[in-house]
């Protein structure tokens, strides 16, 4: 079977996220001491394919990606299958996770539409199984971590002195104009936290990423 791993640049500021840019680098693998991280696409898939349809709208007819965990021999610890064929693994672990945790991307974009686009998630590798992470809310709710990259969303990951603190914003519908929520994802031992700041009116990913000061 054919394995290609999609290294993007995380964090490269404003709406373009991490999936604009993308080094190959030929490694089949993130490591995890003798352990390795795979993402495994259809074999009729390659980085050029990944490319090319990146946001297109128009996935190719091809299996869904597949995360796999290996042990130190090699073999299958888990695996995780993703939402569409077209994926990418984020190849550096996000710093002050409760656990080694990896962003993978897969596009979900639509041929029409502004609420689609790809989507990233963070993935947490617990006790040999892979789990995507959740955040609690202030009011003690757990929330599901989808990172957006539509018409109306987008994200970015900055820097809080030894962590990785993940900043999204969305815009909704809601009565006759729009509600804009920014929320901020952050990694402690005890887990993830999630805050969310909402206010009346719309943004749009076409525009300048919010300040970081937007976010509480």
């Amino acid at each position: 079977m054919k394995l290609w791993i999609l290294f993007c640049l995380v964090g490269i500021g404003a709406h373009a996220s991490a999936a604009d840019a993308v080094k190959l680098d030929g490694k089949p693998d993130v490591k995890l001491g003798c352990k390795h991280l795979r993402l495994v696409l259809d074999p009729q898939l390659g980085p050029e394919t990944v490319l090319r349809e990146w946001g297109k709208g128009t996935p190719p007819s091809a299996a869904p990606a597949v995360l796999e965990l290996r042990g130190c021999k090699g073999q299958l610890l888990d695996r995780l299958t993703l939402e569409g064929p077209l994926a990418r693994l984020h190849p550096e672990p996000l710093r002050g996770a409760p656990a080694p945790t990896y962003l993978v991307s897969v596009d979900l974009t639509a041929e029409a539409g502004s609420y689609s686009g790809p989507l990233t998630i963070p993935i947490q590798v617990v006790r040999d199984h892979l789990i995507p992470a959740t955040a609690h809310t202030a009011d003690g709710k757990i929330q599901a971590i989808h990172l957006a990259l539509t018409g109306k969303a987008a994200w970015k990951k900055v820097s809080v002195g030894k962590v990785d603190d993940l900043l999204a914003v969305d815009s909704e519908p809601k009565g006759q104009g729009f509600i804009t929520h920014h929320r901020r994802y952050h990694p402690s031992l005890r887990g993830w936290q999630v805050q969310t700041r909402s206010h009346a009116g719309l943004w749009e990913s076409d525009g300048e990423f919010p300040a970081t000061s937007l976010f509480p």
